[in-house]
């Protein structure tokens, strides 16, 4: 059965036909109840189901589920697999960071390019297609997503292209289908407005659908804005960079408007709060990055925990984790919520993997910094965090540019550098960590390493504002030609480290290391189990104790997705998709894996 939709936006006609441009009704199984706060609030009385791409509204990713545990995972087997046939049409590649959702044995997910998927799963042992429903974003446009966001009876996401869709959950229709970034805005800077689009997970929280600004890179200022979830109309907006009469633009302290073009993208995911009412997301690197010459000040709020009203918009609190940045230490990774023993009191807390190589604990409600631990292998931008503020010990209010270790420190023009460590991908780079509950114990899927690359003093536009990309260090601030065997920027003993840390004081307590990076995000099981995927292939289960491998499945698909863990009448199964161009930047031995995309999902 084929319907035929015809849906108004931005003054033109669309015509939607099923597994094209609309849903096709393959079979309707009975309404689901509708995504509510109380039901978020309470995910956790849920683990048959997984409602939120980081399960809970604390970001803890932790599955209840026990049926699957360290005594039998050798038995896991492949349910079914399901095609993202979509993902690869018109395109070359897919890149899937994201997560399915489940509610009572229906699944949920997008192809990373504006198609959205309904299975029925209930079976177990294969998925039904319900429908399809088809946002018709261009195939020029990259096919990128981490994961929709569910709130009463529809679907949310932030396309690639600008907009933001609501899809009906029991028939595919687009409820509305607004363009929310791209656009002219009365707080916007009015420099790079094309530039902006949406690659982080979108989310529901509050009563709104929370979308962001992910293309800082591209020489925009990141936002968190709330959507009212019946229209799509805007409720409110931050901006990450404050214009001129906001705290924080004194910051900037140049001569040529730097801060229009400031970065502090947010492209992964934020946690809340509903009890203090508080949204906490991470920002992303100031622009350009490796050139903090361009842009004196300290910069906010790149780098930074922003802690945001989720009623207003206004920002409660905030901290900056490298002030006047340029490693591309982007803080823009998953902040969970811990309620947690830290220095013998009870404390509701936000703890954080950082891309600096750190782990930081902070005060949920205020801010305050309360503990750390290094959690890579090896650090030396700086000699340590002071254990008041959780700064870096060698930061200097007075300076407009910070030196830090000067050896590791780079500016443009200076030899004999050192390279700096951790390597420019982290640490954590966006990948989803979790939370065990029970243990207290905190696992993130991270990478170790150092780099050294060639810093070139990037150009103004002009006094107005802009950057020269033509000439100069262009957007970034480097040298791309520089050869450093092969590569612009050299790399030293990069390697993967699942880390496993103690959510009470941030000291590491296991690692497992691979050759391969990791790009996934891990879910933790109160079977014991971690589970991620690999960049070359695998889905792995790993002890959540020892970090030890107990279980891999080959697909031959590059994985960057974060897996999941749901029930059917009882029964567990494990979740993820796969799908990624192949890794070969910093891998190139993987250069002969194909693209695909697949769902596969696991049981006993």
């Amino acid at each position: 059965m084929t319907h035929t939709h015809r849906a108004v936006r931005g003054g033109r006609v669309l015509l939607t036909i099923a597994g094209a441009m609309m849903a096709t009704a393959l079979a309707m199984p009975a309404s689901a109840a509708d995504i509510t706060d109380d039901r978020l609030r309470n995910a956790d009385s849920e683990p048959h189901n997984w409602l939120t791409a980081l399960q809970n509204y604390g970001g803890h990713r932790y599955s209840r589920l026990d049926e699957i545990n360290a005594d039998n995972v050798a038995g896991l087997r492949v349910a079914f697999t399901f095609p993202i046939a979509t993902a690869l049409q018109g395109r070359n590649s897919v890149t899937l960071d994201g997560s399915p959702l489940v509610d009572d044995g229906i699944m949920y997910f997008d192809d990373g390019g504006g198609v959205f998927y309904k299975l029925d799963v209930s079976a177990g042992n294969r998925a039904s297609l319900v429908w399809t429903a088809d946002a018709t974003v261009g195939k020029d446009v990259p096919a990128t997503s981490r994961g929709i966001a569910m709130w009463g009876n529809a679907l949310y996401h932030g396309l690639r292209d600008g907009r933001v869709v609501g899809v009906d959950r029991d028939s595919g229709e687009f409820l509305w289908d607004v363009q929310r970034a791209g656009i002219d805005h009365p707080g916007g800077s009015g420099i790079n407005i094309s530039s902006e689009t949406f690659s982080g997970g979108t989310s529901a929280m509050g009563g709104y659908v929370i979308v962001t600004n992910s293309n800082g890179d591209g020489g925009t200022r990141g936002w968190i804005e709330a959507l009212d979830t019946e229209t799509g109309d805007e409720v409110w907006r931050t901006y990450a960079i404050p214009g001129p009469g906001e705290p924080g633009h004194e910051t900037w302290a140049d001569e040529h408007n730097a801060w229009k073009t400031g970065g502090a993208g947010m492209w992964t995911q934020g946690t809340y709060d509903p009890d203090l009412g508080l949204l906490y997301w991470g920002t992303a690197n100031p622009v350009p990055m490796f050139d903090p010459e361009f842009r004196p000040g300290d910069n906010l709020y790149t780098n930074s925990l922003l802690a945001v009203d989720v009623a207003t918009g206004d920002i409660a609190w905030y901290f900056q984790y490298v002030p006047n940045e340029s490693w591309d230490y982007d803080e823009q990774g998953v902040h969970f919520l811990v309620d947690t023993e830290v220095n013998g009191e009870t404390r509701s807390t936000v703890q954080h993997f950082a891309r600096n190589g750190f782990y930081y604990i902070f005060d949920r409600a205020t801010g305050e910094f309360l503990a750390n631990g290094q959690y890579v292998d090896e650090l030396n931008w700086t000699a340590g965090l002071d254990p008041k503020t959780g700064l870096p010990v060698e930061y200097n209010p007075d300076l407009a540019i910070q030196e830090y270790i000067p050896e590791t420190r780079w500016f443009a023009g200076e030899e004999g550098q050192t390279p700096a460590c951790p390597h420019l991908t982290g640490g954590t780079r966006w990948q989803y960590p979790a939370y065990n509950p029970d243990t207290g114990i905190a696992y993130s899927a991270s990478n170790d390493g150092c780099f050294l690359l060639d810093v070139v003093n990037t150009l103004p536009l002009g006094p107005d504002g802009g950057i020269n990309v033509e000439e100069g260090g262009g957007m970034f601030g480097f040298n791309p030609g520089a050869d450093f065997g092969g590569f612009a920027a050299s790399t030293v003993d990069y390697y993967g480290s699942l880390r496993a840390v103690d959510g009470s004081t941030g000291e590491r307590v296991a690692v497992h290391t691979r050759d391969f990076e990791y790009l996934a995000g891990v879910m933790v099981t109160a079977g014991g189990l971690v589970f991620t995927s690999t960049i070359d292939g695998f889905v792995v289960a790993h002890d959540a104790t020892t970090l030890d491998e107990v279980w891999s499945f080959h697909t031959g698909i590059t994985g960057r997705g974060s897996p999941i863990s749901y029930s059917v009448d009882g029964k567990q199964y494990i979740a993820v998709l796969m799908g990624a161009p192949p890794q070969t930047f910093l891998q190139p031995s993987l250069a002969n894996m194909l693209p695909g995309a697949m769902l596969y999902v696991f049981s006993l």
